[in-house]
């Protein structure tokens, strides 16, 4: 018995129709993008390991356990962009051409999750990033591009939680207050919190686990750590976000899990993807690129949202189809005619189609019906010793003789071209 293959576990191969709402999906996004002036970037998969270990953190999960290595090289495959966008940024020295850059990717990204839900291996990030301005009004910005791209694509029920960190002072009196009074409840944290108590103790704030999220809660963890800059910009930015008439929920515990991080940092859920409710999430890194580089100090801000996820919720429709007309005919004697009028049709730049199984003409018109196909073109001998067609629209049920040489005109016209 030959071997049946299977796709790798934490992959997943798509196919109409949900091809069809996942370009849908970046078509609408790349239309936002190009409305906020964002500009489109092609990186690689591959980057160097110390890249994500220097610019994300080496206590993190990503770095820790996610990372796929090409086994024998320093080489991995891509967990995030945000690290990846800042090399290509540092590498090719674009703070010379010009002070401040906006630019989005949409690309696949490869982590080595335990498979479930809206938890994969390989999954596909829509994301942007803002580089060389630390004004709140793009912390703004940023937040109402990803919010739109979601409602764009069908998704609704959002919920936007959004806390800052401070800068980087800001976040070690934070980590050196958590360590403090943590140290009493050591013995009852969960075994990773053990050791980020140590390692990264900021991260414990993110712990999923209800024993140590208890332990947090009690903590009463507000704005205190933030000085007075990074305090105003904040608040600067909420202030901001309510003229927007942008809901939010503050949330002064949200830290997100990467090293990177300052300031602004904020995620977007939703009440139906269960324990995995994430769609996105964002915030600001405003040393990655000083860390990474050793020279300027350059704030810069983005986001990145999960295609997988939204596919999971999106509520645009289920049904898509390139083919907007079909075209049948009565006989295989007349095939040929019928597949040349079908060439004519798609020449106008119309999507059309024909049937290729040799099907009965009440199949053929079974099969368009399906495929939710607007018009077909009935191809008859009788019709066509008479110079003519039947034009069937599909959605109201009517048909009606058409000569060939208005067919071209009446399409369009039909189908509102």
């Amino acid at each position: 018995m030959k071997k049946i293959f299977h796709s790798v576990r934490g992959t997943c191969d798509f196919y109409p129709p949900q091809t069809f709402i996942i370009e849908k999906i970046i078509e609408k996004a790349k239309r936002i993008f190009e409305i906020f002036g964002y500009e489109p970037i092609l990186l690689p998969h591959l980057e160097e390991e110390g890249l994500f270990k220097k610019g994300i953190g080496t206590t993190t999960d990503i770095v820790e356990k996610q990372m796929f290595k090409i086994e024998s090289k320093d080489v991995v495959l891509r967990p995030e962009a945000t690290a990846q966008v800042a090399r290509f940024y540092i590498e090719n020295s674009l703070h010379k051409f010009k002070d401040f850059h906006k630019f989005y990717y949409i690309g696949a990204m490869f982590r080595g999750e335990r498979p479930q839900k809206g938890r994969l291996r390989e999954f596909h990030h829509i994301g942007a990033e803002a580089i060389g301005s630390e004004n709140f009004y793009l912390d703004a910005e940023i937040i109402d591009v990803s919010l739109k791209i979601l409602k764009a694509s069908g998704i609704d029920d959002l919920s936007l939680k959004i806390n800052s960190l401070g800068c980087a002072k800001d976040k070690n009196k934070l980590s050196d207050s958590i360590k403090r009074k943590l140290r009493d409840y050591e013995s009852v944290l969960c075994p990773d919190c053990k050791k980020r108590l140590t390692t990264s103790p900021l991260r414990i704030l993110d712990c999923k686990k209800n024993s140590c999220q208890k332990i947090v809660s009690s903590l009463n963890i507000k704005s205190q750590h933030l000085c007075e800059g990074c305090h105003s910009h904040f608040f600067g930015l909420l202030a901001f976000l309510d003229e927007l008439k942008i809901k939010y929920v503050y949330q002064p515990l949200l830290v997100r899990g990467l090293d990177y991080y300052t300031n602004t940092v904020f995620e977007i859920t939703t009440c139906r993807l269960g324990s995995q409710d994430a769609l996105g999430a964002g915030g600001r890194y405003n040393n990655l690129i000083y860390d990474l580089a050793g020279r300027v100090q350059i704030p810069a801000i983005g986001f990145a949202l999960g295609l997988e996820r939204m596919l999971l919720v999106s509520n645009l429709p289920k049904e898509y189809s390139t083919i907007k007309v079909g075209v049948a005919c009565t006989s295989s004697d007349i095939y040929r005619q019928a597949y040349k009028l079908t060439q004519t049709i798609r020449d106008e730049g119309v999507g059309c189609d024909i049937d290729y199984k040799g099907k009965s003409l009440k199949a053929q018109l079974k099969n368009f019906q399906k495929l939710g196909v607007p018009l077909v073109v009935i191809v008859g001998d009788a019709e066509l010793k008479e110079g003519c067609i039947i034009l069937r629209d599909m959605r109201e049920s009517r048909q009606e003789k058409v000569k060939l040489e208005e067919l071209r005109s009446i399409i369009k016209e039909r189908l509102g071209a």
